[in-house]
């Protein structure tokens, strides 16, 4: 990296059925702890209803794509730091690579530092059309773990819902996305992914408890205050300064970052 991630834009990429002005609490918490400008990916609803359309993120690329450009225009930035929620993060993962999907390559590993996903599924068990299981699919098999030797990456998952199929309608609702990830609907996750499935093998692995899926006012989600906001993002700035490891996981050698655990919760 030519320029300290502290310095750089940060770009926000929002989740499956969202509309950017969800993000803008997220925007300004983020912005006030880090200093940094902070921009949101003009993803809407409109666009993700494509996705279920036509089973596919073409379109949602190449937003993603002019907005990280934009990004670093208006900023004279080298490098975006990208902070992606829920389906975001997958969305991000296509966006990284340098293979074809459905027909272009968007290399975007060349203009990204780091890679922030919160509670994004990391991968599934099949594929299908419901919540974007496809996608999922193409993006763990084609980059697994944290391919990009180059790019920061780190993982955030929330541990506040068990399912359980006789349970409240939040545990029910957990337990039957759990399932359709993962195969088990019984076990612990952020209510709509589960624990293991949201952690990128090689990042840095942060489970913060009490913190649910959703971007809702009547519950903690990822983005809920800038106390919750401090926890995962300054323990993404400082293990980006870290030197990383060096392991195999993307052609011949690959830079794979150490799990962690940061629990701020009981």
């Amino acid at each position: 990296m030519t320029t300290s991630v502290q310095k750089q834009p940060i770009l926000i990429v929002g989740g499956f059925g969202s509309n950017p002005l969800l993000y803008e609490p997220l925007r300004a918490h983020l912005h006030t702890i880090s200093g940094q400008p902070v921009f949101i990916t003009p993803i809407n609803r409109l666009d993700w209803a494509q996705v279920v359309v036509f089973d596919s993120y073409a379109g949602l690329l190449e937003k993603l794509d002019r907005a990280v450009n934009q990004t670093l225009a208006a900023t004279g930035s080298d490098k975006v730091i990208l902070v992606a929620h829920s389906a975001g993060g997958v969305l991000a993962r296509i966006f990284l690579g340098d293979k074809p999907y459905r027909r272009r390559a968007y290399y975007g590993y060349q203009r990204i530092s780091m890679l922030v996903t919160l509670g994004t599924p990391q991968r599934a068990i099949r594929d299908g059309r419901i919540g974007g299981l496809s996608q999922i699919r193409w993006a763990d098999q084609n980059y697994p773990g944290a391919y990009w030797p180059d790019v920061r990456y780190v993982s955030v998952i929330g541990r506040s819902i068990f399912g359980d199929p006789d349970g409240p309608p939040p545990e029910r609702g957990a337990y039957q996305s759990y399932r359709l990830l993962s195969g088990e609907g019984a076990q612990w996750g952020d209510g709509v992914v589960p624990l293991d499935y949201g952690l990128l093998p090689g990042s840095l692995h942060l489970i913060i408890p009490g913190l649910r899926h959703d971007p809702r006012p009547d519950r903690l989600w990822y983005g809920s205050s800038p106390a919750i906001v401090a926890v995962w993002w300054q323990a993404a700035i400082a293990f980006a300064a870290a030197p990383p490891l060096v392991i195999s996981y993307n052609q011949e050698e690959t830079q794979v970052k150490p799990s962690g655990y940061v629990a701020q919760r009981s």
